[in-house]
């Protein structure tokens, strides 16, 4: 390869991965990271595939650039879909750049501007917005698939597309599952629905019952009993105000009871013992 195509092409290079490194991957994901990553690897099979392409392409040359990509573990840290996608794009610029012959320039040129481009199509934010994948656990163990996505549901505050069940842990009572939604406009509310098990129903949703509360506590909702309709109010009971200090004591009809009349707690006459009974020694 002569001086002047190694130049072109390590330009081509270089514009190509600064546009899909800085100018749309890192405005969109924010991992500075991973940027320092797909320009070193994009950079050093450059040089590789640059270095080799003076001399002709044998079995021996692939078996040792799929070596040298085996180096490369994806498995090191935790990176998404998306991210692996870029990865693959810049090992294949860096591969298209520096196996350019000279009188393909402008193939390579096409080439290097088409995977840039599907890169910024395929991950641009208004493509198919409004859908999202979490990771969920949930502190319950569920059997029927309409109660976990209505729980599921009242959680994400959104509508369940898919869901797979991935763990389910009867010890400690928990449910991990991969949840793909999409999430409700702002502002909108959303309200629990449960499953009828009524014999003979068709198995539509039917909102969740009533609640009332207690007399005088206003923070222990309790459930309506079947059959009647919820209250429209709480009744509060008021606390009973104590008298005054000079108030003077409520007035009763009842007799006082009489002087001779025993007490409730008293004895028997038999048991009685007068003290005048008593005898006295000398």
């Amino acid at each position: 390869m002569r001086y002047d195509v190694l130049l072109l092409s390590l330009a081509l290079d270089l514009v190509a991965m600064a546009v899909l490194t800085y100018a749309i991957y890192f405005r969109r994901h924010h991992r500075r990271d991973l940027t320092l990553g797909f320009m070193g690897v994009n950079i050093g099979l450059f040089a590789v595939a640059s270095f080799v392409s003076t001399k002709p392409l044998g079995l021996a040359f692939g078996i040792g650039l799929f070596a040298l990509l085996s180096v490369i573990r994806l498995r090191s840290t935790q990176i998404t879909q998306e991210e692996i996608g870029y990865y693959f794009v810049a090992i294949v610029v860096g591969l298209v750049a520096g196996l350019s012959p000279e009188d393909h320039w402008a193939a390579t040129v096409t080439l290097v501007v088409v995977l840039v481009g599907v890169m910024y199509v395929a991950d641009h934010p208004v493509l198919l917005r409004g859908y999202e994948r979490r990771m969920v656990r949930l502190k319950r163990v569920y059997h029927d698939d309409d109660e976990l996505r209505a729980a599921l549901e009242a959680k994400l505050a959104g509508t369940v597309l898919n869901v797979y069940v991935l763990e389910t842990d009867y010890a400690q009572k928990t449910t991990r599952v991969d949840v793909r939604f999409r999430p409700d406009p702002p502002g909108t509310a959303r309200t629990r629905t449960r499953r009828s098990t009524q014999p003979g129903g068709d198995g539509a949703r039917i909102p969740a019952p009533a609640t009332t509360s207690r007399p005088g506590d206003g923070q222990h909702p309790v459930p309506a009993p079947p059959g009647r309709p919820s209250p429209a109010a709480t009744t509060t009971v008021a606390p009973a105000r104590p008298p005054a200090a000079d108030a003077p004591p409520p007035a009763t009809d009842a007799p006082p009871p009489a002087a001779d009349a025993p007490l409730p707690h008293d004895p028997p006459d038999e048991m009685r013992l007068d003290v005048d009974d008593r005898w006295e020694l000398p």
